[in-house]
């Protein structure tokens, strides 16, 4: 696709008012540093349906005991009905010549479990062992044949780049020559703090329409998203720049998937991670679930089935309304940190589900049922 037919899409493309499925918010899972039945009670405690894990196609991760574990977790989850989207991550050992006998392994092992598989992740970093074109379209080859021979039914995902580098995920998805059946984007937005500022002139809603407008016939899947959170010495993933309080995690994280999903542009949102010290829902060192887990499960529990019915921002207030059966909500929140009155009858919870009195917003959103 050239520039001219993408910039034509962006400006074309309509929202889809359409229900939010039941699975279209997940989570990954790293059996490796858990126990199975830590993981599973967390994930029935948040209501999840959908959950991702990753692997990393080499010889030497195939061989160790994270392996062995995560083949048993994708075993255990299918039993028990969850939806398993599997990320085939490369490394720089992934081109060593071995990749097509891994691959192979890999699909003998995982296929009776696994519904979908995301082909590469962070492609556009060569740090990650993509090192030019070739190394790419030998993944894409080999990772495509493979999953159609043991998998036919399976989906693909791709193209698997991170951050907002749309210009990459055009380039990628060329080399791809259109072999995914559902296009993703490893859409972080920590550099830019709120999920609300603008990087080069887009903020998050106008990132996801961009990478909705390269493709627009296929489905739309953010595969991962987080903040790093303060304070975590070894276990921070990015710089302190990026780095946010515990607090600002769980209002970031309800403000994007909120904005996320109200377009009807995205059809899954994948967090990543359920369990980790630097950045997921729960410290998978002391086990302590943050403040942003209960505003999780909360938030699955409310858009899940919902239809999404408009949005405004007046004033600073912004107003994102849902459609649930026979009931109307809100989702406010302000960006400022000031308070803003809400005009009009409504019963308000607070991201735990209890029930507030009050009728001002904050950076925290609130969710307002409104009274017949």
């Amino acid at each position: 696709m050239g520039l001219p037919k993408l910039t034509y899409n962006y400006l074309t493309l309509e929202p889809k008012t359409k229900k939010i499925r039941r699975g279209a918010i997940g989570i990954f899972v790293d059996p490796a540093k858990n126990d199975t039945s830590t993981i599973l009670t967390a994930l029935q405690d948040l209501n999840i349906s959908s959950v991702g894990l990753r692997i990393y196609v080499n010889s030497k991760f195939l061989d160790s005991e994270a392996y062995r574990r995560h083949v048993e977790m994708a075993k255990t989850l299918h039993q028990k009905g969850y939806k398993l989207l599997l990320v085939l991550a490369q490394t720089f050992e992934s081109f060593d010549g071995a990749l097509e006998k891994n691959l192979t392994r890999v699909l003998r092992d995982f296929a009776p479990f696994v519904e979908d598989y995301q082909i590469g992740e962070a492609v556009n970093r060569s740090k990650w062992g993509v090192q030019d074109s070739a190394h790419y379209t030998t993944l894409i080859d080999d990772a495509f044949d493979t999953i159609h021979r043991f998998d036919p039914t399976a989906k693909t995902v791709g193209p698997s780049v991170i951050d907002f580098e749309w210009f990459y995920t055009l380039y990628y998805n060329h080399l791809a020559k259109d072999r995914f059946d559902v296009a993703n984007a490893l859409l972080y937005v920590d550099r830019v703090r709120e999920p609300e500022n603008e990087q080069h002139g887009f903020d998050t809603e106008a990132k996801i329409r961009l990478f909705k407008a390269i493709a627009p016939e296929k489905p739309l899947w953010i595969t991962e998203v987080n903040w790093p959170l303060k304070n975590q010495g070894a276990y921070k993933p990015t710089s302190n720049k990026e780095a946010v309080s515990e607090a600002h995690y769980r209002d970031y994280m309800a403000r994007y998937l909120v904005m996320a999903l109200s377009d009807g542009y995205v059809d899954r949102v994948y967090w990543w991670q359920l369990l980790a010290k630097g950045y997921g829902l729960i410290d998978h060192l002391d086990l302590r679930r943050r403040p942003a887990f209960r505003a999780f499960g909360t938030l699955v529990k409310t858009l899940e089935g919902s239809v999404p019915e408009g949005k405004s921002r007046e004033g600073g207030l912004y107003d994102y309304r849902f459609a649930k059966g026979d009931k109307r909500f809100h989702v406010f929140w302000t960006r400022d940190g000031r308070s803003r009155p809400i005009a009009g009858a409504f019963r308000c919870i607070d991201l735990n589900g209890t029930v507030v009195p009050t009728r001002k917003t904050s950076p925290t959103p609130i969710i307002c049922e409104e009274k017949p």
